[in-house]
């Protein structure tokens, strides 16, 4: 077969460890003549022939798209001309040198979501000319169109685009434009208020287990009492074709608690998935007898992998999945709708402040680099406020 007519540009690249990684290239003389995107990574086994028609069809439409911007027509992307936010966005998301590459799965993912909505909004605006005021306006737009959240959102990922259009693709209009930014102020979406009570998490333990799912009472009985993220708790799927470790349909379970992250005297020692592996949470779950009786649930000859499974596959939940039987108990236990699983480590933070804990000591079990971060999680004011005023007039009283 010849791969150069059919998938002009694939280069395939076979590893020691077995892995094959493929990309569509751009030839050198193109790269010198100014075309931005160097290469594009292509999904899929070579090996596999519907995977390589797939493939093929990639790298024959981005060639064509080379072939037209040599050609003078300027088009680069799927159908964004050169320099409109479109095709800087384009090139954010498949430039194998780029910032995304390094991402996480699910801050791919999120970034993804807004390129989107950054493109079908404002993806044909050509960067030159783009000023303060425009800024303001999108902004002003994308709050009446899809929410405060999401509306920063596309701001903050708008100001990555142009700080890698400037620093990878030494673009001067993206240079202008990140100036720009730094003269332009957005306010941040308010913080979160709610967050759930002790006695909220034992009605959703009690309806979990009456919904015959266990597995997710044990869930957020973690988040709530070990104070862990739901990733590190129900870990994730990611994207893999070398299928090693745990996998299912083309995807592999990372950063999940497991066994062997919990010794004989039920001490938790979990890397954090935030930090990338590099703080581990460590918890002493003896001292907590909820989550204790939980994982005690769990017969022994089962103690092994990951902790939490879906009783339906025997598998790690996938987080759609484990988000709508939430939801389902959620409501079942009362819990009102802006209530979201998220507020759980919420919880742990605003439970044990309220209760007298030292800040720092709650900066440390949270695994929170900075004090300040650990406050944003402190939604029980009321209560802390409450022993200051106290204390307050008892020293009124004292000097009188």
């Amino acid at each position: 077969m010849n791969l150069k007519k059919t998938a002009p540009g694939l280069k395939i690249m076979r590893r020691k460890n077995g892995r094959i990684d493929c990309y569509w290239t751009v030839p050198p003389h193109a790269v010198k003549k100014g075309y931005t995107l160097k290469t594009a990574r292509l999904r899929g086994d070579p090996d596999n022939p519907a995977d390589f028609v797939q493939m093929a069809d990639h790298c024959n439409r981005l060639q064509a798209e080379l072939l037209q911007w040599l050609d003078g027509t300027t088009s680069v992307g799927s159908c964004y001309a050169h320099h409109t936010i479109g095709w800087l966005c384009e090139a954010f998301e498949t430039d194998e040198e780029s910032p995304f590459r390094e991402k996480r799965h699910a801050t791919q993912i999120f970034y993804a979501r807004y390129l989107k909505i950054i493109k079908q909004t404002v993806g044909n605006r050509n960067l030159h000319g783009i000023i303060g005021r425009d800024l303001r306006r999108w902004h002003k737009e994308w709050l009446s169109e899809i929410g405060e959240r999401s509306a920063y959102a596309c701001i903050q990922t708008l100001r990555r685009i142009m700080k890698y259009g400037a620093a990878d693709l030494g673009d001067p209009l993206c240079r202008q434009l990140t100036m720009i930014f730094t003269d332009v102020t957005f306010s941040s979406p308010s913080s979160r208020k709610v967050r759930p009570t002790y006695d909220q998490i034992v009605a959703f333990r009690e309806a979990a287990h009456e919904e015959g799912r266990p597995s997710i009472a044990l869930a957020v009985s973690l988040q709530f009492d070990l104070s862990l993220r739901q990733k590190d708790a129900i870990g994730e799927w990611v994207p893999d074709n070398l299928g090693s470790g745990i996998t299912r349909h083309g995807k592999r379970w990372q950063l999940g608690l497991t066994w062997d992250q919990i010794d004989s005297d039920w001490v938790m020692r979990k890397p954090t998935s935030k930090s990338n592996g590099g703080v581990a949470a460590e918890q002493p779950i003896a001292d907590y007898p909820d989550t204790l009786n939980e994982l005690q649930r769990i017969p022994r000859e089962r103690r092994i992998g990951p902790v939490v499974l879906d009783e339906a596959s025997g598998k790690p939940y996938t987080a759609s999945h484990f988000s709508r039987l939430f939801r389902k108990i959620a409501d079942k236990a009362g819990w009102p709708k802006e209530l979201y699983n998220m507020d759980s480590r919420a919880g742990a933070v605003s439970e044990a402040i309220a209760a007298g804990a030292v800040p720092e000591d709650v900066m440390r079990a949270a695994t929170h680099q900075q004090l300040s971060t650990t406050m944003i999680y402190n939604r029980e004011t009321i209560e802390q406020s409450s022993r200051v005023a106290q204390l307050r007039v008892a020293k009124r009283k004292n000097q009188e």
